[in-house]
Parts: C-alpha cells; sequence; structure tokens
C-alpha cells in the first residue's frame, strides 16, 4: 500500500487550505457563538453607564447584572437611534447573554457592522485564486529535454513526480502525461515539465495518466 504522495504540488494546496482556515476561522467562530446566544441565551436588564453619538452612530456603554457578571466589566455596542434614545433616558437596556460567558452577549437594537465578512469574503478569494495558480504553476523550473532509451512504463498513481539521476548516469522521470505523439511526451513532474523523445520507442501511457521515461539529458 502506498504512502500519500507528498508532492511539491500537494504541499502548496495543503498550505492553501490552511490559510483560508486561518482567515475564515475567526468569523466562523463569530457566527457558532451568536448562534449559541440565540438559542442558550438569557434575557437580562444591563445598567447603562454612558451614551454618546459619534455623528449617525449611536453607542451605548453598559454593564450586566452582577450575577451574570461577577468581574462587572464595562461593555459597548452600537444601537439603533430608538434604542439608543430609550436607553439614554431609562438608564437600562436589554441584553441576551450566554450566563457562562458575559463576553458572548446581543444587545437589544444592535447594528452589527457587514464589513467583517465583507472583509473575509474578499480575502478569501484573493487567497483562493492567487493560492490555484501557486498550486498549478507553482515555482517552474527550466524544462529539461530527455531521449528516451526504453519504451515508458506506466507508474504508480500514488508516486509523487521526480525527475532523478540513475546509476548509470541516465535520468528517470515520473510524472503525469500532459500530451504525446509519435515523436515525443509531455511529462509534467511537479516543479517542471520534462519532455520526452521517444526515439523509436513505444508510449502505452494514455494523456492524464502517469508514466515512466528514462535516458539521458540531451537539452
Amino acid at each position: 500500500m502506498g504512502g500519500f504522495p507528498w508532492s511539491a504540488r500537494t504541499r502548496r494546496l495543503i498550505f492553501v487550505v490552511v490559510m483560508l482556515v486561518v482567515l475564515t476561522f475567526p468569523l466562523i467562530t463569530t457566527v457558532v457563538t451568536r448562534a449559541q446566544i440565540e438559542r442558550s441565551g438569557v434575557d437580562v436588564t444591563a445598567t447603562v453607564i454612558q451614551t454618546t453619538q459619534n455623528g449617525d452612530a449611536y453607542l451605548v456603554a453598559f454593564r450586566l447584572p452582577a450575577e451574570i457578571d461577577p468581574d462587572q466589566d464595562n461593555y459597548s455596542a452600537e444601537v439603533d437611534r430608538a434604542t439608543y434614545e430609550e436607553a439614554a433616558a431609562s438608564k437600562e437596556i436589554g441584553v441576551r447573554v450566554l450566563v457562562d460567558r458575559p463576553e458572548a452577549h446581543r444587545v437589544d437594537g444592535e447594528i452589527r457592522s457587514k464589513a467583517p465578512y465583507v472583509m473575509v469574503a474578499v480575502a478569501d478569494a484573493l487567497v483562493l485564486a492567487v493560492g490555484l495558480w501557486w498550486v498549478r504553476v507553482g515555482r517552474r523550473r527550466p524544462t529539461v529535454l530527455i531521449r528516451a532509451n526504453s519504451p515508458l512504463e506506466a507508474a504508480d498513481p500514488d508516486e509523487p513526480g521526480s525527475l532523478g539521476r540513475q546509476p548509470d548516469d541516465a535520468y528517470e522521470a515520473v510524472g503525469t502525461v500532459l500530451s504525446a505523439d509519435d515523436a515525443e511526451v509531455v511529462l509534467d513532474v511537479g516543479d517542471r515539465q520534462v519532455v520526452v523523445t521517444l526515439a523509436g520507442y513505444e508510449n502505452p501511457v494514455p494523456v492524464g495518466s502517469p508514466a515512466r521515461a528514462r535516458g539521458p539529458i540531451i537539452g
């Protein structure tokens, strides 16, 4: 049983996936927390300690009840105008909060910015576009030309692409067949392409399948 083919392309793909996870994870955590608040939170009345209008933004600072937040930390939120005016007059505001996590809460009338969603979506799109190009092209090394000294052979699909020197000073190339005709075969070995001049030898491997070619480098 062959191992996982840790080719250069595979490593690049894993790196791109990790970057997408790192960029998206905070937003996913926020969405999950908000769902938990709606599902398991309790409604309480918080004490308003300050109200501030900044242009079109209405900000309310508050403290949660001591039985919910023994540390009595200050929190703030942007709310709509009606909620702001009511909070300013009554010095109270409704909050839905997780009992064991007072920092996880939703304020009545709260206005939540869509900017984080837009920023993450744009960042993910850029990483995905550049990453897929990088996975496909990568750091391409110069094309190598080999003259076959034997018929090409089918290679194990799990075998990573490679180009290596053999004891007889010939080279062995293992990679996916990109194109083939009666004269030559082009292999993608991961970080470069190898053009194999058949020199009269047969190629039984179809396009898209992994192949093995041997012979001296001629260019």
